[in-house]
């Protein structure tokens, strides 16, 4: 019979959430000693939940894209023109349910165009997104003439909940968690999700096997559109304006998300829950740096150091 301790050992190498886990408990830990109890004040730790949840929304999507083996640059530029698209809705008087749908279509639109372009073109999607990251974005500074567009009716269910709380809790962040379940879902409980990752795990062999690789693709992009799009919708209702600036850099700290979080930039598999918790240690982070008096620059810098130990752990890891 082997010792408990091995077997403990055993069970805990199976959660495929561990490695973020440890290194989420360690981070808060360390802030915690580091600035006394300005960390674990209930209204910073809010605002810690707050800022994850757009990265953890954006990152469900994010998780499906990787275990295909494929990769969305646009995402934060995604995020930025719905948010514009939205606000220029409701300037115009557009009811509030339907400027939402305008910018779920936006969203998702965008994803499909990342898809089709890919598709028809035989490119892969990480140069394609690299170019509709710059379109996107230039779309919203052309919209907005790069000025914030916020005059505009507040009084509507989007923004009560985009600025309150729901058991004590941002609403946004449990938008981000039923993202979050309808995305762990479809990962790993419908045959859309199998493919998915029969996809990232072996191209050829799931081409032989009938799989459409091309409509998976295209799919997958549009959901990632799509989520990018609830996102940019909970920006706008937090900040109560459209902004041309909001979602810079997202790109990179969704990725970094879903790969803290145990997904593989090979593809073949990916984890949810751990692309949330991935998310939430990247918005811890950056709110550790501000406490810390630092800039709010290093944030990026210490962002890629993460994504370069989480790969290459990640890489040792498989080798073994």
């Amino acid at each position: 019979m082997p010792p408990p301790h091995s077997v403990v050992w055993r069970r805990l190498r199976e959660i495929d959430e561990l490695g973020v886990i440890v290194a989420l408990l360690s981070v808060c830990a360390v802030l915690w000693l580091a600035t006394g109890d300005q960390f674990v004040r209930p209204a910073n730790l809010l605002q810690v939940a707050r800022q994850a949840s757009s990265y953890g929304i954006m990152a469900v999507g994010m998780v499906l894209l990787l275990s295909m083996g494929e990769i969305d640059l646009s995402v934060g530029a995604i995020l930025t023109l719905v948010n514009i698209v939205t606000a220029l809705a409701l300037r115009e008087g557009m009811p509030m349910p339907l400027a939402v749908v305008v910018g779920l279509a936006t969203g998702a639109a965008c994803g499909l165009a990342n898809g089709l372009l890919g598709m028809l073109l035989r490119i892969p999607t990480i140069i394609v997104t690299l170019g509709t990251m710059s379109v996107f974005r230039g779309l919203a500074l052309v919209l907005s003439k790069a000025t914030p567009i916020g005059n505009f009716s507040k009084d509507s269910l989007l923004f009560d909940l985009g600025s309150g709380n729901v058991l004590g809790v941002p609403t946004s962040v449990w938008v981000m968690l039923g993202v979050g379940l309808v995305g762990h879902v479809l990962l790993n409980q419908t045959a859309f999700g199998w493919r998915a990752q029969a996809i990232g795990s072996n191209t050829q062999a799931a081409r032989f096997s009938g799989i459409p690789l091309a409509r998976y693709r295209v799919a997958a992009m549009t959901i990632m559109g799509l989520v990018a799009g609830i996102a940019g919708l909970m920006e706008l209702a937090f900040l109560q304006s459209g902004s041309p600036t909001t979602g810079q850099g997202y790109e990179l700290f969704v990725i970094a998300s879903a790969i803290i979080g145990g997904t593989a930039l090979t593809g073949g598999s990916g984890s949810v829950a751990g692309g949330i918790l991935g998310a939430l240690l990247i918005a811890v982070i950056r709110n550790g740096l501000v406490l810390l008096e630092l800039s709010a620059y290093w944030g990026t810098v210490v962002t890629g150091a993460v994504i370069i130990a989480a790969v290459a752990v990640g890489g040792l890891v498989k080798r073994q």
